[in-house]
């Protein structure tokens, strides 16, 4: 609710007050480690990515972002990300059909669209591993699955993208610290959705981030220019 209320108001007030606002929220939440501003930045963070944002919004968001020299708050009204390649094998595994074990019979992916709907964690166990987005989609529901469940999803490799945007989309595990590490460190997570996981995390996990040459290119630069602006209140 909070999240379609923030939407609401970002679409109805001054762009140029809002990217303002948001700055003076990320730098409490980062200089400060202000619990009340990380929350509220985390429905920011929502708020940007959900298609309920209209077009002519984000751009003023953007535009206005970047006319006041706020490249870092810019990129949360980004939603277009690069095309990230899906391995051959990994395609395999996203037809109508796959194995939940090697020695195990093919399963339709309503079968295991059911079987991620279980409370059996043995059953659970082996859904998790399984990279079709609709079956993650289900599985983040699931009132049996847990934190380090997540963490194993967000930290496949390789993943598909799509499944990795339905994690960092979701309500309730998006906002867990381990998880957001391992969407923002997987190669295959949507740029967009990494920048704007970034944004949340500690000075040193971006000077981490910033540092780390496996990552791709416009994510670290996005740490950099963060940690530098909240280091100095700029």
């Amino acid at each position: 609710m909070r999240v379609l209320a923030l939407i609401g108001a970002l679409g109805d007030g001054s762009p140029t007050l809002w990217v303002e606002t948001m700055a003076a929220i990320l730098i409490r939440a980062q200089r400060l480690n202000d619990v009340d501003s990380l929350l509220v930045l985390e429905c920011i963070i929502h708020a940007a990515a959900d298609e309920a944002l209209h077009y002519e919004a984000r751009q003023g968001l953007y535009e206005a972002a970047i006319a006041r020299d706020l490249p870092a708050i810019a990129r949360l009204f980004l939603s277009i990300s690069p095309a990230v390649a899906v391995p051959t094998q990994l395609k395999k595994q996203l037809g109508p059909e796959r194995r939940l074990i090697p020695t195990g019979r093919l399963l339709t992916l309503g079968e295991r669209k059911s079987l991620a709907r279980t409370h059996d964690r043995e059953k659970l166990g082996k859904m998790i591993a399984d990279p079709h987005p609709a079956v993650v989609t289900i599985l983040l529901d699931n009132p049996h699955i847990t934190e380090l469940d997540v963490v194993r999803i967000a930290a496949m490799r390789p993943a598909v993208p799509e499944a990795l945007a339905k994690v960092a989309a979701h309500t309730k595990w998006s906002v867990r610290h381990a998880i957001k590490r391992a969407l923002v460190l997987n190669p295959s997570t949507p740029l967009a959705d990494a920048i704007r996981i970034a944004t949340t995390l500690r000075a040193t996990e971006l000077a981490e981030l910033a540092a780390d040459v496996s990552l791709p290119e416009p994510l670290r630069l996005h740490a950099a220019e963060l940690r530098a602006a909240t280091r100095h209140g700029a």
